[in-house]
């Protein structure tokens, strides 16, 4: 097993390498950032429904698909990637006890740099003092490799990430930026310096060499970069990003336990806008608002109180709101509206 210090790469081979490389049949920690920005979405991922894929193209951002699973991510400089390639013989048994495992080297970079995080299960580092994700990681298995990989989020941009984000009325942007700020975080931020590129990558080198017994190091194959740009163009081509996975996407994640899902209804007494948040299958918090009539108007409060706390599921929402329309006038809006206003379809 080989360390690959492949530093800045461009047309998406940040990415792209370690999907070649676990297909040739190489082992060994990629480190590597890129020069371009783009969105990766993840392999179960339906792309147009949680990416706004014409903002993308305006603003100049490519898409890709990656073979490992998780949510939409946005991809910039200022990130410095670990990419771990072994042979399945070689990994855990459970992916939760790769996370763990692989997750202690990449604990240990973050307290060089002077944040201390920790590991939130199943797939984030969020730091101990505010719980806010810093760093969030994957795995799957490519052929006959396993793959980890993630992110030291040096700087982020959470504006742009909420540019690209699909959204169902622009006025929830704002909404969808503050979220992330709130629930985000990143090294100069934290601690008010910007490392370098090479301090990360040397750190990173020191820390994995502690748990895994690499052999040395070598430039990156030839022939990994070949296949690495044969494989941008399938993984961007319209056939792999419009794929239908079947995954229905409720709520965008904003880390792991913290979702949000921002939706608008027309139901015949008027509109409904919803914001819900969601630690995945509890309600946590709800606003209500619209266009609709409601007497008394001081209810809606009561509802939203009511919401909080139970599951993330159609029949209990639908239980609550039926109850609640048994006890006030809210004309021409039924159970089933309020249902797929804060649940969906």
């Amino acid at each position: 097993m080989k360390i690959y210090r492949a530093g800045k790469l461009d047309n998406l081979r940040s990415i792209t390498l370690f999907h070649a490389m676990a297909r040739l049949g190489y082992e060994g920690l990629i480190i590597t950032t890129p020069v371009e920005t783009y969105a990766s979405v993840g392999y179960f991922d339906k792309t147009q429904e949680i990416l706004d894929l014409e903002k993308c193209k305006k603003l100049g951002i490519p898409v890709i698909r990656r073979e490992v699973g998780g949510g939409a991510v946005l991809l910039h400089e200022n990130q410095v990637f670990y990419q771990l390639i072994l042979k399945k013989s070689r990994a855990p048994f459970k992916v939760i006890d790769a996370y763990k495992k692989f997750s202690q080297p990449v604990i240990n970079v973050y307290r060089r740099l002077g944040v201390e995080v920790e590991y939130r299960p199943i797939n984030d580092l969020v730091v101990k003092r505010n719980k806010k994700k810093i760093s969030g990681q994957g795995a799957a298995d490519i052929e006959d490799s396993f793959v980890f990989v993630g992110g030291i989020l040096l700087k982020f941009n959470t504006k742009l990430m909420a540019e690209i984000f699909r959204i169902p009325e622009e006025k929830f942007r704002d909404k969808v930026h503050k979220s992330l700020e709130e629930n985000v975080t990143w090294v100069e931020r934290e601690t008010g310096r910007l490392p370098s590129y090479e301090e990360v990558e040397e750190f990173l080198v020191e820390e994995f060499s502690k748990v895994i017994p690499f052999e040395g190091e070598e430039p990156v194959p030839e022939e990994a970069i070949e296949l690495a740009d044969k494989l941008k163009e399938e993984f961007t081509s319209e056939e792999v990003l419009l794929e239908d996975t079947g995954r229905k996407h409720r709520a965008i994640k904003l880390r792991e336990g913290v979702y949000l899902r921002t939706a608008v209804h027309k139901a015949q007494g008027g509109l409904i806008r919803t914001e819900v948040y969601t630690d995945g299958e509890v309600i946590e918090r709800v606003k209500i608002y619209g266009d609709f009539t409601l007497y008394p108007k001081e209810s809606l409060k009561e509802l939203e109180e009511k919401l909080k706390g139970i599951k993330f599921e159609p029949e209990e929402i639908k239980k609550v709101a039926h109850e609640f329309l048994q006890k006030v006038d809210m004309p021409g809006v039924s159970a089933e509206d309020l249902v797929i206003a804060i649940y969906g379809d």
